[in-house]
């Protein structure tokens, strides 16, 4: 059976706040998860720019054969090859092979 009118207003208002709640505690902004002006990528650090990404993902498979992670960027001179801090010595031995 359908309840009162008042009730099915009840559950409709109910469940357009409870969205709205979780919209906005869970939801992104408009930009998401962008790099900082200044071009900060934290912890890891850049071994090589390339002008495409397609370049950079040859690059990143070849350190991933060598067992070394990287991934990939887009900077403000084309796309940034990144590895940790320790893994960039490895990283720039592996891509002079």
């Amino acid at each position: 059976m359908v309840g009162s009118i008042g009730e099915i207003l009840t559950a409709f208002a109910a469940v357009i706040l409870l969205a709205g709640f979780l919209r906005y505690t869970f939801g992104s902004g408009p930009k998401g998860a962008l790099p900082s002006e200044g071009g900060d990528v934290g912890l890891l650090e850049t071994v090589a720019t390339v002008p495409t990404r397609e370049a950079a993902e040859v690059l990143a498979a070849r350190l991933a054969r060598e067992k070394v992670r990287a991934t990939i960027a887009h900077g403000s001179r084309g796309w940034d090859l990144l590895v940790f801090p320790g893994d960039a010595d490895d990283a720039r031995v592996v891509l002079r092979m």
